[in-house]
């Protein structure tokens, strides 16, 4: 239970480290999601057959697809120069699915 608390901590650290920076935020996660999906497609490409690893790697799609797009909009209207300023919510949104992903 404790490496799964740290790992929602640090999920959430890791995007907010780079707050301040005009498209830092959603491109770090943009690019963290599509690792995750490409993982997550290789996976069921692997072992087709085993039908937990399916069921955990369509959860994983299913929670990261969503975000990937609102991240993707919200990257265009956050590039330099910004409209849109992501903030703390952004940064503890994009860590917990990244956590959930992870976890779940």
């Amino acid at each position: 239970f404790v490496y799964i608390s740290l790992l929602a901590i640090f999920c959430t650290n890791a995007i907010n480290i780079l707050a301040g920076v005009n498209g830092l935020e959603c491109g770090q996660a943009v690019v963290i999601g599509l690792t995750i999906i490409v993982f997550n497609v290789v996976q069921l490409l692997r072992w087709p057959d085993d039908e937990v690893l399916v069921k955990h790697n369509l959860f994983s799609l299913y929670v990261l697809l969503p975000f990937i797009g609102c991240s993707l909009g919200l990257l265009w209207h956050n590039w330099y120069p910004s409209a849109v300023f992501v903030g703390d919510t952004y940064c503890y949104f994009a860590g917990m699915t990244f956590a959930v992903a992870g976890i779940l």
